[in-house]
């Protein structure tokens, strides 16, 4: 069983999977992309000793389905749909969960990298103010110092309605020095088979984001831009 040891850097990644009503014939696919993905970061001992994985669930409302653990140790979830798509709570859901990780692994004496965050939507959302919400929990000057100081890196995955303009709204277009990235599906591609690429290509991106650590400069390597079978990858700077 993974343990981190005091002083040891740890890097959290938070998946964000919408399980809104209209994702119901996708649940089977979804929920074994997350086992896939268990399955390929924790088949690196050195990875499943760095990377820490959390599921967070959002329709109506969001909850932590796999609070941020190990690989090892996580028990794959699974998720059921319904609800309407509300991009809001997700966020509120993932800035509790990490403000609370985050004062555990300190006081365990772990280093914590800045958080990750992988968003999965198959559509647009029915909450109006989700960009507010964002802003507020999230937003970041880096000229005044104002705002959230621990913002994470963001990378969506739209399919099925979502769109690209408001992809781009959750991989910081106009803050932040960090570079954001999100995925499009093409047209006609198969839901399905884009799960299990999205999963694919999250693995590669914690198993590379946590084998770099071993530098000495620890960085983020967000999935390329075509590493997603089915759907095309647009970088935000």
């Amino acid at each position: 069983m993974s343990q981190a040891v005091e002083g040891q850097v740890v890097m959290p990644f938070y998946v964000l999977c919408d399980v809104s009503g209209s994702m119901w014939a996708d649940m089977p696919a979804l929920n074994a992309g997350l086992a896939q993905l268990r399955q390929a970061i924790m088949r690196d001992p050195v990875v499943d000793d760095l990377a820490m994985m959390s599921v967070i669930a959002f329709a109506d409302t969001a909850h932590t389905v796999v609070p941020l653990s190990f690989p090892s140790q996580v028990e794959p979830p699974t998720l059921v749909s319904g609800g309407l798509t509300n991009f809001g709570p997700a966020f509120r859901e993932f800035h509790r969960a990490f403000e609370a990780d985050r004062i555990r692994l300190k006081s365990e004496g772990k280093r914590i990298f800045r958080p990750c965050v992988f968003f999965l939507t198959d559509g647009e959302p029915t909450d109006g103010d989700y960009a507010q919400v964002f802003a507020s929990l999230l937003r970041y000057d880096v000229v005044t110092k104002q705002g959230n100081p621990r913002y994470p890196y963001v990378t969506a995955f739209g399919f099925r309605e979502a769109t690209a303009e408001t992809m781009q709204t959750l991989t910081y277009p106009d803050f932040g020095e960090k570079r954001g990235r999100y995925f499009l599906a093409r047209e006609g591609a198969v839901v399905s088979e884009i799960l299990s690429a999205i999963a694919g290509a999250i693995a590669t991106s914690i198993v590379g984001s946590a084998l770099s650590t071993g530098s000495g400069k620890p960085q983020y390597m967000p999935p390329a831009k075509d590493s997603v079978g089915g759907m095309k990858g647009s970088l935000i700077r």
